[in-house]
């Protein structure tokens, strides 16, 4: 008797049919009991398989390790000529570990969703959705996600010997991009350059003094100068930060490939750490210090993914959708909403190359785990590139560890109605992409309107609260800022009435639990989209929904 949420199989004695079959009976009465059990109070907590009644998978993934940006030839000669060259790629390009952590998330994937997913070869019927920034690292990326799902000998037959699966790659538009990278390659970039020189402005020359000779050490192993003011890339001024980062991302690159991060013992390992650790807080100033470059990373890629999530699942034939992108979409979704990013042996609020969010859904819910790739010692990684053997030898499941968003307990079922309140209160505080960066109709195709909350406002408009005499009393509504002069707006009166709180996630009774976030979000959409209506003069906009449909 095989066991699909343990992968193991029971062993009967078959000397004694007899006990053989009161063994099989004592099993089966067991696994009904199981079964009634989890039935009546909720799903199994087991996060080592998924629940029963899945019904689509939503993964945001990173790329994996890559080689340095084309920088490093100027902010790092020495580097450049010793250690850039054994990567074996071209500048900013995927590396053979980058493609190994890849490949092995698709790997992973095809192995916990192995009785949720078709067997056998990728079907072009809309099972399977990939979805790339447009990159090339980022499309390699997903190629060998999609590699490690439907490896060679497993495609069609009659094409070639090796029988490959060739897995169609959807990406992003030039300049037009709202969902994977809306500040540097969308309408948001504007905002994003405004945003740096601001913090460089502020930040850069404090920064500086303070760790003067750190920089110093390490400008002398590179062979070039990082010190504001000196740094000139083909001719034009770059700031410290740009520099820095450029020099920090080959060092941690180099170690996670195997590769010597010192420069040939130039700077003991302890320099490399102290200068990594400088430099990330750094760049994690200029690109998120402020709450509104949160919102413009994030575009409008959670209300696509809750619009994914939502029950009745629009297109029920999509089973697996993969997102791909750089690292700062994955950091801004978990910020907005209220996910702690903590993986084993990583620094706090940094995600690993090639790690992904995934997220189960669920008619009751959703499930949120964080997935990293395996990390194999610096001394394997080392040997297999000396001698050139496969490095997805060393990775071979990864590590996957339940999360929760704002409100709701890792390893159990969460409404996505709490979801959706945990970005719409984000929002609330910093206003929408679409207000921040000052996009216009005439800007981009893509960014019509209040498309960052126009999926949300339309599951649940106020008129049809109305029209179910929704209930909505003063507690409840001054926890989403709700004044009494706005619910008369939107058609409501605030009664008196007995309140109850509840932890999402922890009820006993979800329907109950259900409703109450149901309410949440209802109020929290109407309430949100009538204001930002109202300051904003845009709230008849048609509402977008930018992403792909890949049926």
């Amino acid at each position: 008797v095989g066991s699909r949420r343990s992968g193991s199989v029971a062993t009967l004695p078959d000397s004694n049919p007899r006990a053989a079959m009161q063994g099989a009976v004592a099993l089966l009465i067991c696994c009904s009991l199981a079964w009634c059990t989890t039935t009546s109070h909720g799903h199994s907590q087991d996060s080592e398989e998924p629940l029963p009644g899945l019904k689509r998978v939503i993964v945001l993934a990173r790329h994996g390790n890559r080689a340095p940006n084309p920088q490093i030839e100027v902010v790092c000669p020495t580097y450049a000529r010793e250690v850039y060259p054994k990567f074996g790629v071209s500048h900013a390009a995927l590396s053979r570990v980058g493609m190994a952590e890849n490949w092995e998330n698709g790997q992973f994937l095809r192995h916990r969703y192995r009785y949720f997913l078709p067997e056998g070869p990728y079907l072009y019927d809309g099972t399977y959705a990939f979805f790339s920034e447009r990159e090339e690292r980022n499309i390699v990326s997903t190629a060998a996600l999609a590699r490690g799902m439907f490896p060679m000998g497993t495609g069609l037959e009659g094409f070639a010997e090796e029988r490959p699966n060739l897995v169609p790659i959807a990406t992003t538009q030039d300049g037009a991009d709202v969902i994977m990278n809306c500040p540097r390659d969308g309408p948001c970039e504007g905002a994003l350059k405004r945003d740096k020189k601001l913090w460089v402005q502020e930040n850069e020359g404090r920064i500086y003094a303070q760790h003067k000779e750190l920089f110093a050490k390490v400008s002398a192993a590179c062979g070039a100068s990082l010190e504001p003011g000196k740094i000139l890339y083909k001719g034009k001024s770059k700031n410290l930060a740009w520099a820095a980062k450029a020099v920090m991302d080959a060092f941690l690159f180099a170690e996670n490939e195997g590769l010597d991060p010192t420069i040939g013992g130039r700077l003991s390992p302890a320099t490399v750490k102290e200068f990594c650790m400088v430099v990330e807080g750094m760049v994690s100033g200029m690109n998120y210090g402020k709450p509104h470059q949160i919102t413009y990373w994030a575009g409008d890629f959670i209300p696509t993914m809750l619009r994914l999530a939502r029950q009745p699942l629009p297109e029920p034939v999509n089973k697996l959708h993969v997102f791909l992108n750089h690292r700062e979409l994955l950091y801004a979704v978990s910020h907005m909403l209220g996910i702690p990013i903590e993986f084993p042996g990583v620094a706090k609020d940094s995600l690993p190359s090639g790690s992904s969010l995934l997220m189960e859904v669920y008619d009751e819910g959703v499930r949120l785990f964080f997935w990293s790739p395996s990390q194999p010692q610096w001394k394997q990684k080392a040997h297999y590139l000396k001698h050139q053997r496969p490095m997805l030898h060393l990775f071979k499941h990864g590590t996957l560890q339940p999360v929760a968003a704002a409100g709701c307990v890792p390893g159990k079922l969460c409404p996505v109605e709490a979801l959706a309140f945990a970005f719409v209160a984000f929002v609330r505080k910093t206003g929408t992409y679409v207000q921040i960066c000052n996009v216009s109709l005439e800007e981009t195709y893509f960014a019509r309107g209040e498309a960052s909350l126009g999926i949300l406002e339309h599951w649940v408009k106020p008129q049809v609260l109305a029209a179910r005499g929704v209930n909505v009393t003063p507690h409840s509504a001054a926890a989403i800022g709700l004044t009494s002069d706005d619910a008369a707006a939107l058609g409501f009166t605030l009664e008196e009435d007995a309140e109850s709180t509840h932890d999402v996630g922890a009820s006993d009774s979800l329907p109950a639990l259900l409703a109450c976030a149901s309410l949440s979000l209802s109020l929290a959409t109407g309430f949100v989209g009538f204001r930002l209506g109202k300051r904003a003069g845009r709230a008849d906009a048609e509402a977008f929904v930018p992403y792909v449909q890949l049926s």
